[in-house]
């Protein structure tokens, strides 16, 4: 019932280097992580809404990334090679699944 899950991933740092990797450790995302991830994915302005990517990956390497190795600071994570944040991105949650989990996603039984 707590949300304490951590779950480490090893991704790739170099294409064409198989054993250039680093680790990084995970949180599984709480109730209160969507609602706080939703106010940095979507810009309301005088009824408009649209969406900011940027805000998103930014809260989500801060945020849910909670260790790597070798060890990264936060401007490290935030600066990474494109290659790179492309591959962390891939273990983190993605945009859609925000919105479906905005939309009700947690009580919708799991396949």
């Amino acid at each position: 019932m707590k949300n304490d899950d951590v779950t480490k991933h090893t991704i790739r740092v170099d294409p064409e280097d198989e054993s250039a990797v680093i680790e990084v450790w995970v949180r599984e995302i709480s109730f209160l992580d969507i609602q706080a991830a939703a106010q940095t994915m979507f810009n309301v302005s005088n009824g408009d809404v649209s969406l900011n990517l940027k805000g998103y990956w930014k809260f989500a390497f801060t945020h849910w990334v909670t260790k790597t190795n070798p060890s990264l600071t936060t401007e490290e994570l935030l600066s990474l090679k494109g290659y790179v944040g492309e591959q962390l991105s891939k273990v983190l949650p993605q945009p859609n699944e925000m919105a479906e989990a905005l939309q009700g996603g947690f009580t919708k039984p799991t396949k």
